[in-house]
């Protein structure tokens, strides 16, 4: 095993005569996250995942490692006292562990101070190599495409969102996230497949290599469709949106979601793992009434108000009082596109954006402002999340101290 596999054979007789040799089975949590650390585990057989969970079920479960036969978790036991564990570990197949706890190790000390002092050296080894291997510091800035209602542009929006970002440099990767009626592929001139539900259905593992196999490329745009079959959404869970979109995240500068317009588990899933939120709203009596009821769904779940941009859609001077009640909804920054039918339609048709049917249309320059506060809203960044950003900050806490 790691850490103890260039040890003598009577050193390791001393380790594992004082070790617990326990077994689990398949999804069996091993240890919790948030709970106090008092042992650490060397996995003899099987495989365990170390996740952070959010969910009691494990619904959304973010794969952050795995261990194999040969490796251990749970070291931070062992190197620091009262901590507490950063992440749970689970089963992945029923797996047998060796279960290394403070007093076997006073044990194990008491027998030989050199095994001991080499099982440490060796586990604190390992986390050094670990924390030299170059890490991705950020993840993409995740926008969410959202209206109140079908039919207000907002595919249209999420798709030359993603085609100006890409066509300014930046890794942009778009997910269809209608998992029923989803037809961004339309708006691309891209086909309707590979999609979502058969990624899910044919790869054990979501990770970003397997993803990236079910991508269509369009003018720098990495897109995943939807299912092309609406009784296909059934094969797309929130565990699993969850960790493709979270990969993806990992991988690219912008991850554009188009989100239905419906309230259910998959699209507060995805409004939670947005940066901004993007309204998209037409200037009339329903597309007011139904935003007024989506913000009150929102503002049950906290969100500042930095997170929301608006559109309104299809604008003409005859929608400026509508405008003010728009801003009234949602007291955010606003911006307008203007209402050009003919110019949507034909881009529609050819699957291009607005920009090469008609460069001059008004709409262009909406769109195009649209696109710049996106880019130019950047300030807020995330770590990437993982097992070895936290060992570094455990290691700068206890340089500090």
């Amino acid at each position: 095993m790691l850490a103890i596999k260039d040890l003598s054979q009577a050193d390791k007789d001393i380790i594992y005569k004082n070790m617990a040799r326990k077994s689990f089975e398949r999804n069996e949590v091993i240890y919790q996250e948030g709970y106090l650390c008092k042992s650490m585990y060397f996995v003899e057989m099987g495989s365990v995942k170390l996740v952070s969970r959010k969910a009691i079920d494990g619904r959304d479960d973010v794969v952050l490692g795995a261990v194999k036969a040969g490796g251990y978790c749970g070291e931070i036991a062992m190197l620091r006292e009262d901590s507490l564990y950063e992440d749970t570990a689970v089963a992945m197949e029923p797996a047998t562990l060796y279960e290394l706890n403070h007093e076997g190790m006073q044990r194990i000390m008491a027998d030989s101070m050199t095994a001991g002092t080499k099982l440490l050296l060796g586990i604190s080894r390992s986390i050094r190599e670990a924390i030299a291997m170059p890490q991705t510091p950020e993840m993409a800035r995740i926008i969410s495409i959202v209206s109140p209602k079908d039919g207000q542009g907002r595919t249209t929006v999420a798709t030359h969102v993603a085609r100006y970002l890409a066509g300014a440099g930046k890794k942009t990767i778009l997910i269809d996230c209608d998992m029923q009626f989803g037809d961004a592929s339309v708006h691309l001139g891209l086909m309707s497949q590979p999609h979502m539900a058969r990624l899910v259905q044919n790869e054990e593992r979501l990770v970003f290599d397997a993803i990236k196999r079910y991508f269509q490329n369009v003018a720098g745009v990495q897109f995943l469709a939807s299912p092309n079959q609406p009784q296909e959404a059934e094969f797309v869970s929130r565990s699993n949106l969850n960790q493709v979109v979270l990969e993806c995240a990992r991988n690219c500068d912008y991850l554009i979601l188009d989100v239905p317009s419906h309230i259910d588990e998959l699209s507060i899933l995805l409004w939670d793992l947005s940066d901004q939120m993007v309204f998209v709203a037409e200037g009339n009596i329903s597309s007011l009434t139904r935003l007024k009821r989506l913000m009150q769904a929102l503002s049950r779940l906290n969100y500042p108000l930095e997170k929301y941009l608006g559109v309104a859609n299809f604008y003409t001077d005859a929608h400026a009082e509508y405008l003010e009640n728009l801003q009234t909804i949602i007291p955010c920054k606003w911006q307008t596109v203007a209402k050009a039918e003919a110019v949507f339609s034909e881009a529609l048709l050819r699957g291009v954006p607005v920009w090469h049917v008609n460069p001059q249309s008004p709409a262009v320059k909406g769109l195009e402002q649209l696109c710049q506060r996106i880019l130019g809203n950047t300030s807020q960044t995330q770590e990437k999340g993982g097992v070895f950003n936290r060992i570094k900050s455990w290691f700068a806490v206890s340089a500090s101290a």
